[in-house]
């Protein structure tokens, strides 16, 4: 299994001179980059190679770029031809005609030094400089960027750089941003004989093993509504036009601006509880198990609910499911821990003891998420409930005459907040109340969470 991860360096502000070359080479490739985009879209082209065959020779004799520049535009014109022919067969385009927007200068192999990658300058105080070879109109120049410390983390760990890279303009501070993409492949593991199960709710995720269950509080949902208030205010207090329904300049940049926040904050903590997820699979030497859930996901559950139901509709829409998934099992395979999916219908009702089917509670437990077994009085959260399901140490068929199990074990319930989740050490206070527990109750602790007594945060 191959991942690949994206990697954008700075570079220092270059010269006028060298800034002014790149402009210009910037300039005529979005030139040609418009035009090409919007043949592909008339005569629906969905092949660079062809689209290369039919404007090769009138791009030399109108342009005076290097040859490969003329190959990478026509890949970028079909990439971008084909994602607004896909788009507009949906009903999602708002024009004829493809709007170009950003323009990134798409370099192979040879309009840049992947041969002689990586080479590094080192500064007075030790810091190194990455040098790249741009080929321009004028000849080769030199592009001094800035790499940080996730650039090293891939380059020492054996992550494979590829031959495309994306150079984009900051015209107001004279840089370049470059975008690397590095790959690596790994080998598929098979499941272990113990499981993790992972439940994601809008304002939690529940996750645990047949010995204990841990709900972190992510209030996803509560940030969601939130920031929904925000950008509902915005497009009622700065709207123009007639009968104030058109939005203004600086309505779309608010809303872009707190859009961009609330999706940013989302994906930072689904990348945090995802890694440190995979940190504790991996400790405890267990198989993930996952919901496994379309790709549509989001869209099927906010067409079943009641169209009164709009606020809760916009919150599961945005909780992101599929995307907190895929940072589980990406992250997974670079740890080494494997992953399994299983079909998640119905798994907070039924009833983890008796087996009773489909428990559906009323409104008041409903909103309290909890499940009450009406045959055998069991009662707990519906998220624990699903957990527990997941793990597979209940099958889903009714139980009701078999009676509850004997020996079977309640496992430790815990609640945690979200940022207790992000540092490895931030769970040793926890773990001080669970060991003062244990005499008293005699419930199983686990072993990730016992850290020793004599660390600096235990004993502070």
């Amino acid at each position: 299994m191959k991942l690949t991860r994206t990697i954008v360096l700075e570079s220092y502000p270059l010269t006028r001179k060298k800034f002014g070359t790149i402009k210009e080479v910037y300039a005529e490739y979005s030139r040609i980059l418009e035009s090409l985009t919007e043949y592909a879209v008339e005569s629906r082209v969905r092949s660079h190679l062809k689209l290369r065959k039919l404007f090769y020779e009138k791009l030399k004799e109108e342009y005076d770029l290097p040859t490969h520049y003329y190959y990478t535009v026509c890949q970028d014109a079909v990439t971008r031809a084909k994602s607004f022919l896909e788009l507009k067969k949906k009903g999602k385009t708002r024009t004829e005609k493809p709007v170009i927007k950003r323009v990134s200068l798409w370099l192979d192999d040879t309009l840049w030094d992947y041969r002689r990658f990586p080479q590094f300058n080192a500064l007075k105080d030790g810091k190194r400089i990455l040098i790249i070879g741009l080929t321009t109109k004028g000849g080769r120049i030199k592009l001094p960027l800035k790499p940080h410390k996730l650039f090293f983390k891939y380059l020492n760990e054996g992550w494979k750089i590829k031959p495309g890279v994306k150079l984009r303009v900051v015209e107001k501070e004279r840089k370049v941003l470059a975008y690397f993409v590095f790959e690596k492949e790994f080998d598929e593991l098979k499941p272990t004989g113990n499981f993790l199960s992972v439940d994601y709710n809008a304002d939690n995720v529940s996750f645990g093993t047949q010995e204990f269950l841990i709900q972190v509080r992510t209030d996803l949902g509560r940030m969601t509504r939130f920031y929904s208030g925000v950008r509902k205010s915005i497009q009622e207090s700065h709207l123009v036009g007639w009968k104030r329904k058109t939005p203004s300049r600086k309505c779309k940049k608010l809303l872009k601006k707190f859009g961009g926040r609330k999706m940013n904050k989302r994906i930072d903590l689904q990348r945090k509880l995802a890694k440190r997820l995979v940190e504790i699979a991996k400790e405890l030497n267990t198989t993930i198990v996952l919901e496994a859930v379309p790709k549509n996901f989001n869209q099927r559950i906010t067409g079943k609910r009641r169209k009164n139901e709009k606020r809760l509709r916009d919150t599961l829409h945005n909780i992101s499911m599929n995307g907190f998934q895929r940072f589980v099992f990406e992250k997974a395979v670079e740890y080494g821990v494997s992953v399994v999916f299983v079909n998640p219908f119905y798994s907070s009702q039924v009833c983890p003891h008796c087996g009773a089917f489909r428990v559906k509670p009323d409104d008041d437990a409903l909103r309290r998420r909890v499940l009450k077994c009406p045959i055998c009085g069991f009662k707990a959260d519906r998220d624990f409930v699903a957990v527990q399901n997941l793990l597979g140490l209940f099958p889903f068929s009714p139980k009701v005459n078999d009676g509850r199990v004997e020996d079977s074990v309640s496992p430790v319930m815990l609640s945690l907040e979200a940022n207790l989740l992000h540092h490895k050490n931030s769970l040793v206070i926890i773990s001080q109340g669970l060991q003062q527990n244990r005499c008293r109750r005699k419930r199983f602790v686990p072993p990730w969470l016992c850290k020793r007594r004599n660390s600096p945060r235990a004993t502070s």
